[in-house]
């Protein structure tokens, strides 16, 4: 008689096409809690060997497992500690520096609590405190939602507790939207009028970000050496970020392309002319950083923020955009004023890593578009 298949035992692959097995099974009872004894292991290399572990848990009871696993328990700051030393490989710490940023947000309020353990109403009261608060809140309760997973894989906990609650569907709103991020030309004109009002440096910065879109951190990274203005072009080889401590450091830029790199992109006559007069007005300093503080060293990327409040001081009533939004002023002036311009084109531009990102500006504009067309069909004296 052939042997019955065990349903508890389960097989899953890796992601190299490994095939590995599992099993999830009832021990018994916990005298001392009153509560069933499961225990979840995988990472077993043949179903019979997930087969003799299994048979050897059960064997040596409830009591035993329970044992353990109070031994083993976990608490969220042990996840955290774990996924952190991992992160550490792999990211840009100027990503881990953000991650460590977001995980405070949830130690505040789980980092002693156990993984197996999680309140399910104090979970709740948590995200919906974080919806409130955030406008980006979703990464915060995503990373929340990783460590749980961490720990299901592990084995320290069974099930996901934000599986039992309600997740909002949007955080606190924002101020700016963003999908209106970006100024028209007139807008753009008083934009950096407001800019030169403050001091030729915050003019400088501005039109170099408006005029190349560039992130803040390439612009504040951007050397003279790194423009041709034979050939017009600026060459964007690096940026300002931060290190896993918060200090500020130069990096490579965040998608590393070749194009913006070595090819370079290019540099109108006017953004050359206020290069050039900058480069006059700043000849006392022996800077190799076009946008520098007093000491010739580049400057952290706060100060952007700063600067950007200064102008909208200045001009209360000036549409309010962030500082990426002068990334997508650029975008959204070259698909308006030249139609041959395709989204690969400005992609490169950008340094999009991909092409959906520029879409996104792209489809902005073709509906603005589209609103102007039926403004234009509707004022026809037909």
């Amino acid at each position: 008689m052939p042997r019955r298949k065990d349903n508890e035992i389960y097989s899953y692959k890796l992601k190299s096409g490994k095939t590995k097995y599992g099993f999830k099974t009832y021990v018994g009872i916990n005298k001392e809690t009153g509560k069933p004894v499961k225990v979840t292991r995988q990472g077993f290399d043949s179903r019979k060997e997930a087969e003799q572990a299994k048979t050897k848990i059960k064997a040596g009871g409830a009591e035993k497992v329970a044992s353990k696993q109070n031994q083993q328990r976990k608490t969220v700051d042990d996840i955290w500690n774990e996924y952190y030393a991992t992160q550490k490989l792999s990211v840009r710490p100027s990503t881990l520096l953000r991650t460590t940023n977001l995980y405070k947000k949830i130690g505040s309020e789980f980092a002693t609590a156990y993984i197996d353990s999680i309140n399910i109403d104090h979970l709740q009261k948590w995200t919906d405190s974080c919806a409130s608060k955030y406008v980006e809140y979703k990464p915060i309760v995503n990373l929340f939602r990783r460590l749980i997973k961490i720990a299901i894989f592990k084995g320290w906990t069974e099930s996901n507790p934000f599986d039992k609650i309600i997740i909002p569907k949007s955080g606190k709103k924002s101020k700016t939207d963003s999908k209106d991020n970006y100024l028209e030309a007139d807008e753009l004109k008083e934009f950096l009028s407001a800019a030169k009002e403050i001091s030729p440096k915050v003019y400088t910065f501005m039109i170099i970000t408006a005029y190349l879109g560039l992130r803040r951190g390439e612009a504040f990274a951007l050397q003279w050496d790194d423009l041709d203005f034979k050939n017009k072009l600026a060459h964007i080889r690096r940026t300002v970020t931060m290190t896993s401590t918060g200090a500020k450091s130069i990096g490579p830029t965040k998608t590393s392309d070749v194009y913006r790199r070595i090819d370079g992109v290019p540099m109108s006559d006017k953004l050359i002319i206020v290069l050039k007069d900058f480069r006059e007005y700043d000849n006392v300093s022996n800077s190799k950083f076009i946008i520098h503080n007093r000491k010739g060293d580049y400057y952290n990327t706060t100060m952007a923020g700063l600067w950007l409040e200064k102008i909208y001081s200045k001009r209360p009533n000036l549409k309010k955009i962030t500082m990426h939004g002068l990334r997508h002023t650029l975008a959204s002036l070259l698909f308006e004023t030249d139609s041959s311009i395709t989204p690969q084109a400005v992609q490169y531009m950008l340094g999009h890593k991909d092409v959906k990102t520029t879409l996104n500006i792209y489809t902005s504009v073709t509906k603005k578009q589209k609103e102007n067309l039926k403004r234009s069909v509707n004022g026809l004296k037909l």
